[in-house]
């Protein structure tokens, strides 16, 4: 057997020195004079707060439901970037000049992540599940006076009774798969295996399920589904950690354990100051006020008075010292920052001197140390004009039956959600809506603002619906029902190296998610001359 030669061994060594220098130096000079692609790879490790219990578009409860949902499911339409509706299953939709039927095109080879066809029986099927009362859907009421109707194999039609111009949200609606739900019960669907383990057409699909030693979802690994209707995400693996609060899971983001974790509270943002990590700041299309009611206290009944509490505010403090200035200061109903905070303290303090009697109420608000910290600095300012306060706090799942149903406070420090590309209001400000289930906690009347919100649920023009906004807007400021503070910032918390994550404002936490498909982690470089 011959023996090989040294020389021949060295020159081996140094070719092979030599090629992997060519190559270092072919991709160093790739990234430099290269463009920079999205590829394929990579796990992102996710902090969720909360556990699961339905994975399921129609019974979402807990903010962990929804960003699964979210990952998981699609609608007809999907939130964009700014939350707007923008085509999801959906090719293309038609809307009639009257405004009272939506034809919805789907598009063509669509796949459930199983690889079953997905085709309009599956939206027919889930819109009559979501009507029909025994499921119970929480979703049901959104499509009271909707009737849908198959038209053939890819397109459905929708048929309002009543104009409503804000209907496109309702197309955002995951959609689920007939031939897994179809044989379960209406009654039993909340029992379903399949609202933890569930089977959709979204960005991923559900790989694995880890469950502690209670039982409880512990964990939930999602992997890329090639068959999304938007294109196969570029991050092949989500693994998904639940935690019961936000300290645990602050904890296992600053050792390592998680990545990413959303809706982080302002004050905590310091301590991850010295993580690799980059803050990602959305905007919340969500209201934060002081809702007065003037039934329950005569004193709020003068608008005097009412000015005076909302002059007596600096919101600027409150934004700057309890959020970190992660918010933007409102003046009223709809999230639209301003520049003028309307702080006059001083002149606040003469309207409340020239009360007859001490002007002494409650201040109602949910048992969340922010909400609890805003509630005592508003406390604070509210005295140094003259006013009396007493603090109440209520855990959130006590706030329906004590404080919102019989509408039992003075004055309720409270958020309420303004989503969509075209807001809906009604529930908020229409007389009708002043009790229980309606959600006008200010118990707010005026028959212009009741006219001009029945209006803009009909109008299908931008221009006209724009004109009655500003109305709505204008009477409310002038009868300053409540005290606005300001619209939060949702903070979410993501390794450097995640990219292509472009949101700027959100509906809530979970739409974030949104466009998850064209997020990466791994990234490749082309010469511009292999560039069409």
């Amino acid at each position: 057997m011959k023996t090989v030669r040294p020389q021949i061994i060295t020159l081996i060594v140094l070719v092979l020195i030599a090629l992997i220098s060519f190559l270092g130096l072919l991709s160093e000079i790739a990234k430099k004079y290269g463009l920079e692609r999205p590829a394929f790879g990579g796990t992102l490790r996710e902090g969720i707060i909360e556990n699961p219990r339905f994975i399921n578009p129609l019974f979402t409860q807990t903010d962990a439901d929804r960003d699964l949902t979210s990952l998981v499911f699609t609608g007809l339409l999907r939130s964009d970037e700014e939350g707007n509706p923008a085509p999801g299953l959906a090719e293309k939709y038609e809307v009639t000049p009257d405004g009272l039927t939506y034809e919805v095109t789907l598009k063509n080879n669509l796949y459930w992540s199983d690889g079953r066809p997905l085709t309009s029986e599956d939206v027919l099927f889930t819109i009559s599940l979501v009507k029909n009362p025994i499921a119970q859907s929480q979703r049901r009421a959104n499509w009271e006076g909707v009737e849908i109707e198959k038209i053939d194999e890819r397109t459905v039609k929708f048929h309002l009774r009543k104009a409503y111009s804000p209907f496109l949200e309702n197309l955002t609606l995951g959609i689920l798969p007939k031939h897994l739900w179809e044989n379960i019960s209406p009654s039993q669907i909340s029992f379903a295996e399949l609202n933890l383990n569930p089977v959709g057409a979204g960005p991923y699909k559900v790989n694995s399920v880890r469950r502690d030693s209670q039982g409880s979802v512990s964990s939930i690994t999602l992997k890329s589904n090639k068959y999304y209707a938007l294109g196969e995400p570029f991050i092949s693996t989500i693994r998904l950690d639940f935690f019961p609060d936000e300290e645990r899971a602050l904890r296992s983001l600053q050792n390592g354990s998680i990545d990413s974790l959303g809706a982080v509270s302002p004050k905590n943002i310091g301590k991850l100051a010295n993580l690799d990590l980059q803050t990602k700041q959305m905007g919340l299309k969500r209201i934060i006020a002081v809702f007065l009611n003037q039934s329950s206290q005569k004193n709020l009944a003068s608008a005097e008075v009412r000015k005076a509490l909302n002059l007596a505010l600096d919101k600027k403090k409150i934004v700057k010292n309890v959020l970190a200035g992660y918010g933007k200061i409102i003046n009223g109903p709809f999230p639209k920052e301003t520049a003028d905070t309307e702080y006059d303290p001083e002149t606040a303090q003469k309207i409340v001197t020239k009360q007859k009697s001490e002007i002494k109420f409650t201040l109602t608000t949910i048992n969340i140390p922010e909400l609890v910290e805003i509630a005592d600095l508003i406390k604070k300012m509210w005295e140094g004009a003259g006013f009396k306060i007493e603090i109440k706090t209520f855990p959130k799942n006590e706030l329906e039956e004590n404080v919102i149903g019989p509408r039992k406070y003075d004055a309720f420090l409270y958020g309420e959600e303004v989503i969509g590309r075209i807001p809906d209001p009604f529930a908020f400000w229409h007389s009708s809506q002043r009790f229980h289930p309606g959600y006008n906690i200010a118990l707010y009347t005026n028959a212009k603002v009741d006219k001009a919100l029945e209006n803009v649920r009909i109008a299908q023009s931008e221009e006209e619906r724009e004109k009655l906004y500003m109305e709505i807007e204008t009477e409310i400021k002038k009868d300053m029902p409540a005290v606005f503070l300001y619209s939060p910032s949702y903070i979410y918390m993501m390794p450097k190296e995640l990219l292509g994550m472009d949101a700027g404002t959100i509906n809530t936490g979970a739409d974030r998610f949104a466009q998850v498909h064209k997020w990466y982690l791994t990234k490749s470089y082309v010469w511009k001359i292999f560039l069409k």
